[in-house]
């Protein structure tokens, strides 16, 4: 009887979870089951993210890379590579930047260090381009993409010639 109630549980389970169509007609029978006590969604481990961004840096004499691309394809490539320590830090970064923002407008933005937040990004890029190019980056532009989800708000601050 245990067996039986186990293989049913399991099969409501695979039913409820597959992807597919929400009005599936096995999905209708199993969700009063499987609803009030086993229902999970992502945000049950972490909220669901209300903001995307993209981080493009020009150094001088190569042109424009996504460096949270880059990132996070060397973190998906490989685990153990120490990647996540640095895509966690920048995502970190951009959020108390993203949160400090007074007028989300697009623009160029004055280099003059009194941003905070953007000093803190700064140092976090020069530090995962320094790991990379084992050289100091000459100098750069640094353009911080910010788009809101369930919005249309979406702009872009370019900081230009930024030197540490």
């Amino acid at each position: 009887m245990l067996i039986g109630y186990l293989f049913l549980h399991f099969i409501a389970v695979l039913a409820y979870a597959f992807p597919g169509k929400e009005e599936h007609k096995l999905k209708f029978y199993v969700f009063p089951y499987i609803y009030p006590y086993f229902h999970q969604n992502w945000s049950m481990f972490v909220p669901v993210p209300t903001q995307n961004f993209n981080v493009y840096v020009k150094i001088k004499g190569e042109d424009w890379k996504d460096i949270i691309y880059d990132i996070n394809s060397k973190h998906q490539a490989n685990r153990f590579g120490g990647n996540e320590a640095t895509l966690l830090a920048l995502s970190s970064a951009l959020r108390f930047y993203s949160s400090a923002i007074k007028e989300e407008k697009s623009g160029i933005m004055p280099n003059d260090r009194s941003n905070i937040n953007f000093e803190v990004v700064k140092k976090i890029i020069n530090g995962y381009l320094i790991s990379q190019n084992k050289k100091w980056p000459e100098g750069m532009d640094i353009i911080i993409q910010i788009r809101y989800a369930n919005s249309e708000v979406n702009f872009a601050h370019y900081y230009k010639g930024v030197i540490e």
